[in-house]
């Protein structure tokens, strides 16, 4: 699940960066543990800590992750 501090922005050679919102920091990709023991794959801010995104499997994050990045390239209605 991606968090509302997740952003992108537009590297020099065209790809879409990931960063935090906040900060305007690239993401560390790293895992923890769930309340129940089970493993999460989480996106964490290495500046201010947040947590930008949370995964149950690296697939489902790869699968999000193209999502959101397919999102930021589009067209924004009403962008000037």
């Amino acid at each position: 699940m991606i968090e509302n501090h997740l952003s992108g922005m537009k590297a020099r050679n065209g790809t879409c960066v990931f960063v935090c919102s906040t900060c305007r920091v690239p993401p560390n990709f790293t895992f923890g543990a769930k309340p129940g023991g089970e493993l999460a794959y989480l996106m964490l801010c290495p500046k201010c800590g947040c947590v930008l995104g949370e995964w149950d499997s690296i697939e489902a994050r790869g699968r999000e992750l193209s999502e959101f990045a397919k999102a930021l390239k589009r067209p924004h209605v009403g962008a000037i």
